[in-house]
């Protein structure tokens, strides 16, 4: 898997296209737990893995397209657009093995994947203006 596709999924769940996009300072604020303003690698892990948590219902440890649509609202804030890509199509963007679900492994790569791409100056940290362009330009693809 390319290294453009395997930073989709890990934000593809949010509709992000500004840095002051209330998303992003809401996923930012929950991401920064020490709250100093910068995401560092570890703290962009621990977050993803709770997203990853938040949409695993049955605790199996794989996310299905039905699990992750379920989870949207819950993790966004808001319902899924029309116009947001389906989560069989999020799923299959990072779905290393080609079997339809997102395994923790599967999605903990792409997340790590992801960090990398979006710190611009590769500093080792995200700042929020940071997260939201890597978010936007993801969702450009």
């Amino acid at each position: 898997m390319n290294p453009r596709t395997l930073t989709f999924v890990a934000g593809a769940l949010f509709a992000l296209n500004a840095a002051a996009n209330p998303e992003i300072d809401k996923e930012f604020s929950a991401m920064d737990a020490n709250h100093d303003g910068k995401v560092t690698a570890a703290e962009h892990a621990a977050g993803a893995k709770a997203m990853f948590g938040k949409m695993d219902a049955n605790h199996d440890g794989k996310v299905t397209a039905t699990e992750m649509t379920a989870a949207h609202t819950a993790i966004t804030g808001q319902a899924a657009k029309k116009s947001d890509m389906s989560a069989a199509d999020k799923i299959k963007v990072v779905d290393a093995d080609g079997d339809g679900i997102l395994s923790a492994e599967e999605h903990a790569k792409s997340s790590a994947a992801m960090f990398a791409k979006m710190d611009a100056n590769k500093d080792g940290f995200l700042s929020k203006e940071e997260m939201a362009a890597g978010h936007a330009a993801m969702m450009k693809k």
